[in-house]
Order: structure tokens, then C-alpha cells, then sequence
């Protein structure tokens, strides 16, 4: 599977020790927008961080590009859903 091998690039690279505490990861199949370029929805979790991150990649990336995309992210704005109390 594709996330077998994006977790084995991740665990390769280098100077990313906290690519060791990625808990999960997973990637979709291709996806086709009515409009644009298909692509893939990449979102994994840390073990110790409740919130999942995602990324959104070209669908014809690459295990390992996958991989630096994952390395490369930058956390940005969070959006949470109030709750109904």
C-alpha cells in the first residue's frame, strides 16, 4: 500500500526525529474535482496530539514525495467545531 511505503521514506529521512511519533497515516485514492488537477488527500496524526493534520498532494506524487510533503508541513490556521451544549 502506498502509506506502507510513505512510512518507510518518512522513517529514512534524516534529522526528523519527530517523524518517529507519527502515529498513523493515511492516503486517499486519486480524486477528480469538477475543476483542476486530481490529487490526493494525505492526513496523519502524532501519538501524543489528539488533532490530525492534512495535506492535499497532486495524485501522481509519489510515495516519496508524499513523504516531503509530510516532512514539509507547517501547521496552519485550526478550525473546531463548537459544540451544542
Amino acid at each position: 500500500m502506498v502509506e506502507d511505503t510513505v512510512f518507510e521514506h518518512l522513517r529514512a529521512m534524516p534529522g526528523h526525529d519527530w517523524v518517529r511519533q507519527i502515529q498513523s497515516c493515511t492516503v486517499s485514492d486519486p480524486l477528480q474535482p469538477p475543476w483542476g488537477r486530481s490529487y490526493r488527500l494525505v492526513e496523519w496524526t502524532m501519538k501524543h496530539t489528539p488533532d490530525s493534520c492534512r495535506r492535499v498532494v497532486p495524485a501522481e506524487s509519489t510515495p516519496l514525495e508524499i513523504a516531503q510533503a509530510v516532512v514539509s508541513h507547517i501547521p496552519g490556521r485550526r478550525f473546531c467545531q463548537q459544540s451544542d451544549s
